[in-house]
């Protein structure tokens, strides 16, 4: 974590997400997703039976409460963050996200659009 000086609210990340997503074609909010973000992450459904079996050969029956529970799920979109200094940071650089920058989450849902269609 980055210790900074700086203080930015809730709402200046909210702001400021709403303009960067405007100025990022396919971009959305988390909050302005319909329907949530849940269809952005694989299921236990589209897992392949491999990762099934990890799974069950651990937890035996619990093998799919225990992957909803415990998983890293990785988002089948890009996604990361918006300041409320207005800067974007990716899923991967959130740890460099300083201290008292507050932050919203946005994801690229038109690449899932393109992927279904």
């Amino acid at each position: 974590m980055i210790v900074s000086n700086e203080y930015y609210s809730p709402e200046q990340a909210a702001e400021h997400a709403i303009k960067w997503c405007k100025d990022n074609k396919g971009w959305q909010r988390i909050c302005d997703i319909e329907g949530g973000s849940d269809h952005l992450y694989p299921t236990w459904e589209e897992l392949p039976h491999k990762v099934k079996r990890i799974w069950g050969s651990d937890f035996r029956d619990e093998g799919k409460n225990a992957w909803e529970e415990f998983a890293e799920k990785e988002c089948k979109v890009p996604c990361g963050f918006v300041t409320g200094k207005g800067e974007f940071y990716s899923w991967q650089d959130q740890n460099k996200i300083p201290f008292g920058h507050n932050i919203m989450m946005v994801f690229k849902t038109d690449e899932l659009l393109n992927r279904d269609t």
